[in-house]
């Protein structure tokens, strides 16, 4: 019998993952055909049809949930197997797998990798950006190292480290009335306003409806895709919005129509930080790079 190969079992766990062979083909970076055509021989190998395709992307079948259940078992493994060879002491050596959350990726990845590089010279960072839950789950497989992301998580099975806290300001368009008032305002001006957000799946949406839940009842039915979008929703007038800190100076800079005011009294915030899976062999590197981008 020919065992399947290691890229074959990721493939399968990337289609998975993605629940199409385009998105796990992007993934994975590679083209859809060649994807597709390691499928085809894990198939032949194994002798069964791993997915059900169609148009609306590709279910497993029953073959399939059980044979993807030991590969996301059997990749793990291997992860931790490399793993055992990507240290030397607190260096870290070769690839080192990043996941990053959209609304920080802009804003904070260059620090990140920057700090990382200057400690870790022999260390090549692969960085994938993934919204909260997608890379939970592609560190609870192995598929990353470790991840930059907005806590707490919601779960402990990961180890975490505080990199900062991100106040969040308010942001208007420059016709707003309350972009001519220069002091700080009170959270409770929300109620009159229409609070645009991000679309459903991105943390930071939750965040802001979480802290700021007394403040407005429901938000605007507009939606943005990525903090961009907002920052020029805003511009043109269509609402106001909460911006975290750390995208202030990009999203709200010079010529961007954008007017920022700090709150009133505590404001609104969310924490920021580093994740790993509690087994990592990396913690005491993970944790001082956490201390080293505090300062």
């Amino acid at each position: 019998m020919t065992w399947p190969t290691i890229q074959q079992l990721r493939y399968l766990v990337a289609i998975a993952n993605a629940g199409s062979f385009g998105a796990a083909a992007d993934a994975e970076f590679v083209s859809q055909p060649a994807l597709s055509a390691q499928i085809k021989e894990l198939e032949r190998k194994l002798g069964v049809t791993l997915f059900e395709r169609s148009a609306r992307g590709a279910m497993p079948t029953n073959h399939g949930l059980e044979v993807i259940e030991r590969a996301r078992l059997i990749l793990r493994e291997m992860n931790e197997l490399v793993e055992t060879t990507k240290h030397d002491g607190n260096q870290l050596l070769g690839r080192i797998g990043l996941g990053v959350i959209p609304t920080l990726a802009p804003y904070l990845l260059p620090n990140v990798v920057r700090a990382f590089t200057d400690e870790h010279v022999d260390a090549e960072l692969q960085i994938r950006e993934q919204q909260t839950s997608h890379l939970l789950e592609s560190l609870r497989h192995g598929e990353i190292d470790f991840g930059l992301l907005a806590l707490p998580i919601g779960t402990d099975e990961f180890a975490t480290a505080v990199m900062r806290i991100d106040k969040f300001v308010l942001a208007l368009p420059q016709s707003h009335p309350l972009a001519r008032v220069t002091s700080p305002v009170k959270l409770d001006v929300l109620r009159d306003e229409r609070v645009i957000l991000l679309e459903e799946g991105h943390c930071l949406r939750d965040q802001v409806t979480q802290v700021c839940h007394l403040a407005f009842s429901e938000p605007s039915e507009i939606q943005a895709t990525s903090m961009a979008t907002l920052a020029q929703m805003v511009a043109a007038g269509l609402g106001v919005t909460l911006l975290p800190e750390c995208a202030e100076k990009v999203e709200a800079g010079p010529g961007r129509g954008i007017v920022t005011r700090k709150f009133s009294g505590q404001s609104p915030s969310r924490t920021i930080g580093l994740v790993w899976r509690k087994s990592s062999p990396f913690a005491d590197a993970f944790n001082a790079l956490a201390q080293t981008l505090k300062s």
